[in-house]
């Protein structure tokens, strides 16, 4: 090893010394390749293809639907118990103000008592147990005793030591929780709501294999039945559910233009597929369908607002292909 590598006693540092401390210290950023993408149509949770997918309506997020069921189950278990922890920390803290509050008055009653019968409330200032202090104008025994209350309220303030007020200690506020489960693929900056009744029924086009081709099953675009992939961006219709690439949507999913010889025209957008009303800003209410014994049964659903959701997928390694650049921020090694 040379001079330079094994000296450890110069004021600065060498560039060796600076390229081992870049592994550890420091904001980072590498590009991602192909391998580190997930396939066109995985789950983002279990990372396999998705079986029976449904959508988050707003962003597009793909999962298998026991994927997400799963999720929403323990998200809600751990928002319940989040919920029973802020209770009984909020019951705690009431509990300790009472106790606080009641033998604060008791001090001071017992201080009150102690100035009507002449005897001296506390020692110093250059006064001897028992000697009362002299009153100065307009102050009240009853005004002493508050203005000592509140001095000792603003001595407490601020002190780090008391562990009131250290922040591990800070009681839990039920405001600060989280009301419904939030989507797992969002980032934390942007979360968005992620509920069961809203999540979008994902109905792709599959090519099945054929004894003259066994390949895997390919979902494709039904209109020009090419293959969707992660350089082919995806639109979702809602609330049906079928997936077209985006170049068909942009032309066969759009409201017609209107004609300047009709009067009334018709601006309604229509899945390619089914026909299905696909007009952004419009809204539909959902019914869970179930047969039984011949008969069909609605249930209740939520409101879904009609539109065309783009599907959200991993990059394709190259620059202009989804986030292909992964940064790792910390702080820099000084000396």
């Amino acid at each position: 090893m040379s001079h330079s590598k094994r000296n450890t006693s110069l004021a600065f540092f060498t560039a060796h010394e600076r390229a081992e401390v870049a592994n550890h210290w420091g904001s980072r950023s590498t590009r991602l390749t192909r391998d580190s993408f997930l396939p066109f149509g995985s789950c983002q949770l279990c990372l396999l293809p998705a079986r029976d997918p449904v959508a988050c309506p707003s962003h597009g997020h793909l999962f298998c639907r026991e994927c997400a069921i799963s999720n929403l189950l323990a998200q809600n278990l751990e928002l319940k118990r989040l919920r029973r922890e802020a209770e009984r920390r909020v019951a705690e803290e009431g509990e300790e103000r009472e106790v606080e509050d009641a033998e604060e008055r008791a001090r001071d009653l017992e201080e009150f008592e102690r100035v009507q019968a002449g005897l001296g409330a506390r020692m110093g200032g250059g006064r001897k147990q028992g000697v009362k202090r002299k009153l100065e104008d307009g102050e009240s025994d009853l005004g002493k005793v508050g203005s000592d209350k509140a001095r000792k309220t603003s001595d407490s303030e601020g002190s780090f030591w008391v562990p009131s007020q250290i922040p591990d200690n800070q009681k839990a506020d039920l405001k600060a929780i989280k009301q419904q489960p939030t989507c797992p693929a969002a980032s934390a900056d942007k979360p968005h709501d992620f509920t069961l009744k809203t999540l979008v029924n994902v109905k792709f086009h599959e090519v099945k294999p054929t004894p003259s081709s066994p390949a895997e099953t390919v979902r494709t675009c039904p209109s020009c039945d090419k293959a969707l992939s992660n350089g082919t961006k995806a639109v979702l219709a809602k609330p049906c559910g079928h997936v077209l690439c985006k170049p068909c949507s942009n032309k066969f999913q759009q409201p017609p233009e209107k004609s300047a010889h009709a009067a009334e025209a018709d601006e309604t957008a229509r899945c390619y597929v089914c026909q299905e009303d696909v007009t952004p800003g419009r809204k539909v209410k959902q019914r869970a369908e179930e047969e039984k014994g011949g008969k069909t049964k609605g249930s209740k659903g939520a409101i879904v607002e009609r539109g065309l959701v783009e599907l959200a997928t991993d990059g394709t390694g190259f620059a202009g292909g989804g986030k292909n650049m992964v940064k790792k921020e910390g702080v820099a090694f000084q000396c």
